[in-house]
């Protein structure tokens, strides 16, 4: 399988979840800076006139950093889409995610034709969650680039398969990009993870969650040179075919992994 170009540059195959509330723009190019996709749900950003400060602060350090690290450029940042029509902010929010070209839009609760349209009218690529196969196939026929597999144990509107069935439904007839969430509690799942032919999708412990907040920002100082450290240890890992990586348990406990 060929991943879109966009996910090219991650150190690690990981997606750190876009966390309700927690996820900020200080964590999300903390994120990035660390090599793996930093995202947020565009409804943290209150008001909504907020969402368009908070990308173009994540694009202009980004941007800053990749000038100033051209041997480890940053990872890619996405952006969590309510598509449910419930959502009066959506398209408010999709205009502010075309103006900066989001490089990839996560989308929730509905799959959308116009929006994966729109998406890639701006260069993005779009990742659907779903909770089952039936969901799956709506989604890949309304256009998303991928999907995540929204297993028991994750986070938010979780599904109720076990993370090792609902891949192996979905990559019967899907060899795109797909992303196991749920039931990673810890790093040495992270090989298991890609035994199911996924890439990873990982929700940050309590350990950086609201108990470590300062200010009403998160504490993230510490989680570059936290995941850096390890990035010698997983790529060695890797290439040996080790199925465990020596990524922070604190990042993994809920988790999907790129194949």
């Amino acid at each position: 399988m060929t991943l879109p170009a966009v996910l090219d540059r991650l150190s690690l195959p990981v997606i750190g979840a876009p966390l309700f509330i927690v996820s900020n723009p200080a964590l999300v190019i903390a994120q990035c800076t660390s090599g793996v996709v930093g995202s947020f749900p565009a409804l943290n950003a209150r008001p909504q006139s907020q969402l368009d400060e908070w990308i173009h602060q994540i694009t202009e350090e980004l941007a800053a950093w990749d000038r100033a690290n051209p041997d480890k450029p940053a990872a890619p940042f996405a952006v969590n889409q309510i598509v449910h029509r419930s959502n009066d902010r959506l398209e408010a929010d999709i205009a502010v995610c075309a103006k900066w070209k989001v490089p990839i839009v996560i989308t929730s609760l509905g799959a959308r034709a116009e929006l994966n349209d729109a998406v890639h009218g701006w260069g993005g690529i779009t990742l659907h969650d779903v909770i089952d196969d039936r969901y799956a196939r709506k989604a890949i026929e309304k256009g998303a680039d991928g999907l995540i597999a929204v297993a028991v144990g994750a986070g938010g509107h979780a599904g109720k398969w076990s993370p090792f069935a609902l891949t192996q439904e979905i990559r019967r007839w899907f060899d795109g990009p797909l992303a196991l969430s749920g039931s990673i509690a810890k790093s040495a799942f992270f090989g298991v993870a890609g035994m199911t032919g996924s890439l990873v999708i990982g929700r940050l412990s309590d350990r950086w969650g609201p108990g470590r907040r300062a200010g009403g920002r998160v504490k993230s100082s510490s989680i570059p040179s936290t995941l850096a450290s390890r990035r010698s240890a997983s790529a060695a890992s890797a290439a040996s075919g080790s199925t465990r990586l020596a990524l922070p348990a604190a990042w993994v406990t809920s988790c999907c992994s790129l194949s």
